[in-house]
């Protein structure tokens, strides 16, 4: 099989690297625009496996030779991107995010990145991921270490046996590899998303196209089914979304389409429109320093607060493009001439050497604690805020092992410790976050508070939440649990005040579902259950009083750090959301309060947000501290509870004080 070029690979690229950009610049249309990984792995391990076949039959084979050359194709592009993004990190970067930055430089430059974000990052989807520079190298960290074991089981069994006999071992290998990937999904799908071994499938199932038997078709059936593929591709990008678990079996669709392509290209030339007009396989040329491109220029449009509005999608379209054609004619083209040197220098000179400084770049880093003194103090005494987690500082309180038992009295105490307890903290990690305004307060009226705070449960009896993973409903089996316990403790004990808090918002949304036998919609079952959370507190205390919820920062895209990143970038962005967003979004929560009022009228509701709001805004920071954790939308830090405390007690006097 001759390895002659094929516009319609390169076109191929250009429908890959296109869908990764439009879905990571928030092109919603093309919500699975991920997909373009997978068409990338299914060319790679065709093109390769052809490789590798034709200097195995013909007795060149050389695992160094081999090596050498994917030295020559990788290593220019991607060590030229390294060296850019590290410079600008250091100028951008607080010291934490700098020695995380060079931690995964040091995984990166040894073609690892997948195992650092599988172990460091997380969820390819959550939120937190915008910040990480680096986190599409993961797709190279599998390819490679897919390339340490393919070339040898391809020498060693594959060359060696019939090319029926081959075909029979990759259908095999590639089917137990689809099952593995699947199980694999099922147990872990944020972890499975970057594993080599869960994605080997997708560059099998590339290599099995080199040994099937090339069958000529009339070339109108040929150019429909090409075009069918195609439509398939982009209908997976349309239609896919974060929630479609992936990968597994649902990546067979864009594998399998690529994979036909591939496949009708190589018995029958093909001319398709799309894939094989100049435009496209220009793109498909330069795709490679394009992927490596984008997403650092999408992390710095982040770090600098610039939405992603239409134009700035065009300009980091364009700046992509524009940085892939420079790195392709100053490094690439010129590099491929070293493909005819000794095989150790290239290794050496091109790989292991430019590694090595990385290495050592890294670890100095990491060894002076990312330079602090590169930033003046206020900085620091902003980003420590910024790094002040309650469940962390009151872990003895939050979610104990067993949910069933709450935490001991003596070890969680807000306010004065005292004999007597004067109010129960009930609620979820929102809760948990307010603790530190809400110790404030108890020191200043002589109070002491018992916190019984759990994640994602907010006090509501009787009822079953589930949470939307992967479209599937996953019962949060602790959410029950806990308030089964709570219910059986305010049954037995006595309390002058209960205070209720908790994140609000998320009960009335599409990935949270309540269940109470009833079939009502969710407003309705949190209704009901709200009113016997309160008839329950009545009776177990002389007063209740509802925390209302701070507003989210994700409504309006605004980061935690926004003060933080204006003063280090000399930037003036403004650090407020619209209060009309946040009222709207907890409206349905107010409709049931002013009706639990109604039924409650000694009922106290508390809003810390008037620190925070006037008409048309709410500030995130409370006297030039940052009120949120650090990268994170919803929950506030300790020190900035602590604060939004302090400055509520001067403007409105304690709210837990007798009226």
């Amino acid at each position: 099989m001759n390895l002659s070029y094929r516009a319609d690979i390169d076109g191929l690229r250009a429908i890959a690297v296109l869908l990764v950009i439009f879905n990571h610049i928030g092109i919603t249309l093309f919500s699975g625009g991920y997909i373009g990984v997978d068409i990338f792995f299914v060319i790679s391990g065709y093109l390769i496996t052809i490789i590798l076949t034709q200097d195995i039959q013909s007795q060149r084979f050389s695992i160094a030779r081999f090596y050498k050359k994917r030295v020559v194709r990788l290593a220019p592009a991607y060590f030229t991107v390294l060296s850019v993004v590290s410079v600008i990190a250091w100028q951008v970067m607080l010291p934490d995010d700098l020695s995380e930055y060079f931690n995964s430089v040091m995984y990166a430059t040894v073609l690892m990145a997948n195992l650092y974000m599988r172990n460091e990052v997380g969820d390819y989807f959550s939120p937190s991921v915008e910040g990480v520079p680096l986190l599409h190298l993961w797709s190279l960290g599998v390819e490679e270490q897919f390339y340490l074991f393919w070339p040898l089981l391809l020498w060693l069994v594959i060359g060696k046996v019939s090319r029926k006999y081959a075909l029979a071992i990759v259908t095999v290998l590639t089917g137990i590899m689809i099952f593995y990937a699947q199980y694999q999904l099922g147990q872990n799908a944020a972890k499975a998303y970057f594993s080599m071994p869960v994605r080997a499938f997708e560059l099998l199932i590339g290599a099995w196209l080199c040994f099937l038997p090339q069958i000529k078709l009339p070339k109108l059936l040929q150019q429909s089914l090409v075009w069918a593929a195609v439509t398939v591709l982009f209908a997976a990008a349309i239609y896919f979304d974060k929630q479609t678990p992936f990968p597994g079996l649902m990546a067979l669709i864009p594998c399998l389409a690529t994979a036909l392509i591939i496949y009708l290209g190589q018995v029958s030339s093909s001319n398709n429109l799309l894939l094989c007009n100049p435009l496209s396989t220009w793109i498909g040329k330069i795709s490679y320093p394009m992927y490596l491109w984008h997403w650092p220029i999408v992390v710095l449009f982040g770090i600098y607060m610039l939405p992603l509005s239409a134009e700035h999608q065009a300009v980091i379209i364009l700046l992509s493009i524009l940085l892939a054609f420079l790195t392709y004619q100053l490094f690439e083209k010129p590099a491929k001439r070293f493909v005819l040197a000794a095989n150790d220098q290239v290794i050496i000179l091109g790989f292991l050497l430019p590694a090595l400084c990385f290495i050592v770049i890294a670890k100095t880093v990491n060894e002076y604690d990312g330079f602090p003194d590169r930033f003046p103090h206020s900085v620091y005494l902003k980003q420590e805020a910024l790094n002040s987690f309650a469940h962390v500082i009151r872990s003895q309180c939050m979610d104990t092992a067993d949910p069933k038992a709450l935490p001991d009295p003596k070890q969680c105490v807000l306010g004065k410790a005292k004999a007597d307890i004067d109010f129960l903290l009930l609620g979820d990690s929102h809760a948990n976050a307010y603790t530190a305004m809400l110790d404030v307060w108890a020191k200043d009226a002589n109070l002491r508070g018992y916190d019984i705070t759990q994640s994602s449960t907010f006090y509501l009896p009787g009822v079953q939440r589930s949470e939307l993973n992967f479209n599937k409903w996953e019962k949060l089996d602790k959410f029950e649990i806990r308030n089964k316990a709570i219910t059986a403790h305010l049954a037995k004990n006595h309390y002058p005040t209960i205070i209720l808090a908790g994140s609000y918002v998320p009960y009335f949304g599409h990935e949270v579902k309540l269940e109470d036998g009833t079939h009502h919609s969710n407003e309705k079952i949190f209704k009901t259950s709200f009113m016997k959370a309160l008839e329950n507190a009545y009776q177990a205390s002389d007063q209740v009083i509802v925390l209302q919820d701070v507003p989210r920062l994700d409504q309006d895209s605004v980061p935690a750090d926004c003060i933080l990143r204006n003063e280090i970038l000399h930037t003036h962005a403004q650090c407020t959301i619209s209060r009309r967003k946040y009222e709207a979004r907890l409206a349905p929560f107010n409709r049931i309060v002013a009706e639990a009022k109604r039924k409650y009228p000694q009922l106290k509701i508390i809003d810390p947000t008037k620190v925070l709001c006037n008409q048309q805004v709410c500030k995130i920071s409370v006297n030039e501290l940052p009120l949120y954790r650090n990268k994170d939308s919803n929950h506030i830090n300790n020190q900035g509870s602590r604060a939004l405390g302090i400055a509520y007690l001067k403007q409105y006097g304690n709210p837990l004080k007798d009226e």
